[in-house]
Formats: C-alpha cells, structure tokens, sequence
C-alpha cells in the first residue's frame, strides 16, 4: 500500500513538473520581441496582441509552414491549452472574476506565442529568400 501511495506521489510530481517545464519553454518563446516583419504581415502591433488574435495567427503559421517545409514545435499543445482555457474561462465567467482574468491572461500569452511562431517563419522565409537571391 505504501509503495503504490508512493508511485501515485511520483506520477503526481513528475507530471506536475513536466507541465511546468512545457509551459516556461513557450512562455519563453512568446516573451520574445517580435520584428516589424510581423506586423507588415498581420497588421497587428506587438502591443496589440490580445486573445482573439490567436487563432488568426496560428492558420498564418501553419500555411507559411507548409510552404516552408518547417513543423510548428508546440503548437497543436497550445492550441489544445488555448481551447481548454477559453472553454474554461467561459465557464467561470462572471462568477468567478479572478479566475476568469487568470484565464485571459493565459489566452493572450497563448497568442503571443502564436505570434512567436509567425515571425520566427516570417523571418526564416526572408532569409530563404534572400540566400536564393544571393546565389
């Protein structure tokens, strides 16, 4: 009995921990600064990213993505956090502002990461562009 108490407080912290370094790598990423190559491309400031931007900015990266031959690192996680947090957030609404806000805040750093991505691909797009010009 003890030992299997023991698995389960392993399992527990393990997954914790995993969760916890996920979530430091693409808020790293999305703390980055963007270039002006973004808002050229989208018509949104750095300033200006907010939640709803999130899922404009994702189709962005997938399609540039696909044309780049490039995968999107971590982003069908984020876009899975995203939907579990905006259904969340629904949910809590007005009874539980504090929550709620918790929620908002997430969704934008969501979108921010989203913005990451796009721009680390708008950037390697240029760049592939201009080493074929230069050849």
């Amino acid at each position: 009995m003890i030992a299997a108490l023991i698995c389960v407080m392993s399992l527990t912290a393990l997954l914790q921990f995993a969760i916890s370094q996920w979530r430091s790598i693409w808020i790293t990423i999305a703390a980055q600064p963007l270039s002006s190559s973004l808002e050229s491309a989208t018509g949104i400031a750095n300033a200006e990213i907010c939640a709803e931007h999130f899922e404009m900015l994702t189709r962005a990266s997938e399609e540039l993505g696909r044309s780049l031959h490039e995968s999107n690192l971590w982003m069908k996680e984020v876009v899975i956090y995203y939907q579990a947090l905006r259904a969340f957030r629904k949910l809590s609404g007005k009874a539980l502002p504090s929550i709620s806000n918790w929620a908002n805040r997430e969704l934008i750093e969501c979108a921010k990461f989203a913005a990451a991505m796009l721009d680390r691909r708008l950037n390697n797009s240029l760049a592939y562009g201009s080493a074929g010009q230069n050849s």
